[in-house]
């Protein structure tokens, strides 16, 4: 009688946190989903039913829209503040479209900041890539206007992935760096209503340059959960420069999925 009365319980507030953890989105409109803190993870469960993405220039909002009109639900999570929310999605042609993403019910979701390795040891590991004699050949490389990103090399070790990379700037004029951006997106964007992209938090950044000097190379080295890329996308990694308006410079590496599974052990 007991097992039957807790199984009932159980079963009713899985339908109020189902209720409670639902948004509705459509085509001709685009939903919003605003937290008090940034999002640092974002996964949709049907990209054929609907996109969505944190907002570049907002990192604390994530735009939902649907790809078409579709029937019964798909699913949406989202990470904030350490805080993990699965939601219900729907389609419909309501009339509300922003939501507060702390009214939903949601779960701890574990130290997002390091993830399973403490951080003195990801130093230690980061230390001992930029410390590595070895000649290996560039994986990739970009130039734009006196500055050439490269990607040098690609580690694996403990479900963790480590991007070296290496900023030249062959200028007279130091470069202000705005961030580091990280991107799973579409290889080809055939329609604009069709954009799969997907930011990648950061993990570890070991020097957290934000300024490269005239005439100067430095190296960095980037810790990203490990991931792959799906089939018909690639891995962008933005190089953002601060200036007046928008017109900094951008550089680009465009990683496929082919290279993060040739990531070397170490």
């Amino acid at each position: 009688m007991k097992q039957t009365i807790l199984l009932i319980a159980f079963f009713l507030f899985s339908l109020a946190v189902n209720a409670q953890n639902q948004i509705e989105i459509c085509q001709n409109k685009t939903t919003h989903l605003i937290a008090e803190e940034k999002i640092t993870y974002l996964q949709v469960g049907d990209p054929d039913k609907m996109i969505a993405e944190v907002v570049p220039e907002q990192p604390n909002m994530v735009r939902v829209k649907a790809v078409d009109d579709f029937e019964g639900e798909s699913s949406l999570t989202v990470v904030s503040a350490n805080r993990s929310y699965s939601l219900f999605v729907r389609y419909s042609d309501g009339n509300k479209i922003s939501y507060k993403l702390e009214e939903f019910h949601g779960e701890k979701a574990g130290d997002l900041n390091i993830g399973p390795v403490p951080e003195y040891l990801l130093k230690e590991y980061c230390g001992q890539i930029l410390n590595d004699g070895t000649q290996k050949p560039v994986r990739l490389r970009t130039k734009k206007d006196g500055i050439i990103f490269r990607l040098k090399n690609l580690y694996l070790k403990q479900d963790l992935l480590f991007f070296e990379l290496e900023i030249t700037n062959s200028t007279n004029i130091v470069l202000d760096m705005e961030a580091i951006h990280w991107w799973i997106d579409d290889k080809k964007r055939v329609k604009a209503t069709n954009i799969q992209e997907y930011q990648v938090e950061e993990l570890y950044l070991h020097y957290k340059w934000d300024r490269i000097p005239a005439k100067t190379t430095l190296r960095e080295v980037v810790v990203l959960p490990k991931f792959i890329v799906p089939d018909k996308r690639i891995l962008k990694i933005e190089l953002l420069e601060k200036a007046l308006g928008n017109t900094g410079r951008k550089l680009t590496l465009e990683v496929k999925n082919k290279t993060i599974l040739k990531s070397q052990s170490f």
